[in-house]
């Protein structure tokens, strides 16, 4: 329930936020799977798949899942998407979020997406749906 209710990019901002915050209150209390970093990561996503910009949650709600998941072992693809550069300073986290979130991946491929650089191919359509595309669908230019 938690991974659909992550991918359905038209909730209201509000209703995704609180999605969120129950999910780094629990990860708190315990230890984050790695089925909530992908659902904080689809939540507080800095680009949206097919979802309006609009839609997309503030810098100030994404910042403050960064501090949490900061020094979480396994949050990295997470902390990429959610730190993502955008251009727009309307939807990017502050300058020093952004450079702890930089300071933390080694991972060049990670590093290629905070920054913004990363084409949408089929990798990164799985790591978006969290699973690869299923057999048949093909990815063409210009999706």
């Amino acid at each position: 329930m938690w991974r659909t209710a992550s991918s359905l990019e038209l909730l209201p901002a509000t209703t995704r936020t609180e999605l969120g915050d129950a999910l780094v209150r629990a990860g708190k209390a315990g230890r984050f799977g790695d089925s909530d970093l992908w659902c904080l990561s689809r939540l507080g996503a800095r680009e949206l798949f097919y979802g309006p910009i609009n839609q997309v949650l503030s810098p100030a709600v994404a910042g403050r899942w960064i501090e949490s998941l900061i020094k979480v072992p396994n949050a990295d693809d997470a902390l990429s998407s959610l730190g993502r550069r955008t251009g727009d300073p309307t939807r990017d986290v502050a300058p020093a979020t952004f450079n702890a979130v930089a300071a933390r991946l080694t991972n060049p491929k990670l590093l290629a997406i905070l920054e913004g650089d990363e084409q949408r191919d089929e990798q990164t359509l799985g790591r978006i749906f969290g699973e690869a595309l299923p057999s048949g669908l093909v990815l063409t230019a210009g999706t």
